[in-house]
This record gives structure tokens, sequence and C-alpha cells, in this order.
């Protein structure tokens, strides 16, 4: 949690997340602040808009209006320049600024996370970085065509070519510990693992059903 949090301020049961089109990934979960007052006449939009644009918000905000007599005002913005992130909360009533938080104020592990995720979208360095992601993309895609097209080629005649069951169970043990936790990190992983596995049980009993009626 981002030091000086809400600065002990009262506090809602709304996710931060689920109150903004998007959030800093260290602060999604985190509450968001409530009004001082639950009654009383809401503060004008060019008084919130003044106050957010004076303390230097970058281009580009949006501006969420509060979510009941509780709620507050909100201004969010995510340029392609991370480091001008910023989230910002105002009474509804004031109009007082309850919390400030740019890139700076999440933290160590915040800082990492949103400049992770900046690179992961292609944000941070704009074309450059695009062009990087893009190489990584197509290099999976080949990895993945020529895959199947080794297997193809060097399958012996008329089978699959599964390898043969080991006669030392240690390694594949570790194996499988490895691959149950990929599936359990990665489910996209974990299903494909359980389809190959209903098929290959499938293939089996066939295999043995045919074997009897021979």
């Amino acid at each position: 949690m981002p030091d000086g949090y809400w600065s002990k301020l009262p506090v809602s049961t709304v996710p931060l997340g689920d109150a903004i089109d998007r959030a800093p990934w260290i602060m999604e979960k985190q509450p968001m602040p409530v009004s001082g007052a639950s009654d009383g006449v809401p503060a004008g939009l060019d008084q919130v808009v003044a106050t957010v644009e004076g303390l230097g918000i970058a281009p580009g905000y949006a501006l969420n209006m509060p979510g009941g007599p509780e709620g507050v005002f909100t201004a969010s913005v995510y340029p392609d320049d991370i480091s001008q992130e910023r989230v910002i909360h105002l009474d509804q009533y004031t109009g007082a600024v309850l919390y400030d938080a740019g890139l700076s104020d999440l933290g160590g592990l915040g800082w990492a996370a949103e400049w992770g995720v900046s690179i992961h979208m292609g944000q941070a360095w704009g074309l450059a970085n695009q062009i990087v992601l893009l190489l990584a993309c197509l290099g999976m895609i080949m990895l993945a065509v020529s895959a199947a097209t080794m297997w193809w080629k060097r399958r012996p005649a008329g089978a699959i070519g599964t390898p043969a069951m080991p006669t030392d169970w240690r390694m594949p043990r570790m194996l499988l510990v490895l691959a149950v936790l990929a599936g359990v990190f990665f489910p996209l992983v974990g299903l494909s693992m359980l389809v190959i596995a209903a098929v290959e049980i499938a293939l089996h009993l066939t295999r043995r059903r045919r074997a009897r009626l021979a």
C-alpha cells in the first residue's frame, strides 16, 4: 500500500478499480475515500477542474462523478508517458483534496509494476517498444510452427511418434510437479494440459479395447 494512503480519512467499501476505468495495479483493491459530509451542495465542476488542473495533472485526464451522497470526485490520467499517471480524489462538497498520487507515490513495488505494464502494452518507448514486442510475438509463432513442422517430418511412418514410457520416474515426477505448478499459475496452460491428458487417456483406452477384441 502506498505511504500515507488516504491519510487516515474515512473510506468506503468500493475498490478504486471498480470506480474508475483504470487504476494503478497496486491501488486497484484499495477502498475509495468518502466525502466528509453526507448532505449539502456539491462543488461545481468548474471548481473541481480548476483544482485538479492547478495541481498539474496531465492533459487528457478523466473526471469521475461522485457515486452517491458520500462519493468523491476522482480525476485520473494514464498517458503513454507513465511518469505522468495520476489519481486525485476530492471531497464532493468542499472540493478539498483527499488524496493525490502519482507514479512516485506508489512505492518501489508499484513503480516497478506500472513500468512493467507500460512496457508490456508497448507504451514506454513508443514505436521501438512496439517493434520489439512484435518481434517477440512473431518469434513465438515461428517456434510453434517450426515445432509442428519438425514433428511432422521426423515422426515414424504411420505413427504420431509418442515417446516411450520412461524406466526412471524420478525426472518425470519433477516435470509433473512443474507442470502442475504451471497449470495453477497459468490457468489456460493448465486447461490445455488437461485436454491433452484427456485425449491421451481416450487413445490409451481405445488401444486397450482393440487389443482385447483382437
